[in-house]
């Protein structure tokens, strides 16, 4: 049932917190983040905030 949930970050402009939220679905076994309109890419500090959930970062 968790893979039918997205979490959608709409014109994000700061990438960690990207990163923050990937960590926080993987802590509650969601895996489909979504992108809208970010106002950047994720990055080394996304991926530093994300600590162990990059691989979502890489699907978004």
């Amino acid at each position: 049932m968790l893979e039918q949930i997205r979490i959608v970050l709409v014109n994000t402009s700061h990438t960690g917190n990207m990163g923050s939220a990937a960590r926080a679905m993987k802590t509650m076994g969601l895996t489909q983040m979504v992108l809208v309109d970010p106002q950047a890419l994720p990055d080394g500090n996304a991926n530093a905030l994300a600590a162990g959930a990059s691989d979502i970062l890489a699907n978004a």
